[in-house]
């Protein structure tokens, strides 16, 4: 099969016309945005778990002092 389509295409006749090109696929990973997001949605788990994070800092350093 001899490909005559422009090589600077981004789709290809094989390819979906619904898939989206890698360079405008959302990244994955931990970002700050999602990280604000998520702790806007669920303050309750935010709060609790900056409260976890407290204590045990204060504990650890407490064991240190001894």
């Amino acid at each position: 099969m001899i490909d005559n389509l422009n090589p600077t295409s981004q789709l290809h006749p094989y390819q979906s016309f619904r898939e989206i090109p890698n360079a405008e696929k959302p990244q994955h990973g931990l970002t700050m945005a999602r990280v604000r997001g998520y702790a806007r949605s669920n303050r309750g788990k935010t709060l609790g778990v900056i409260a976890v994070l407290a204590i045990g800092a204060g504990l650890m350093r407490k064991r240190r002092r001894q």
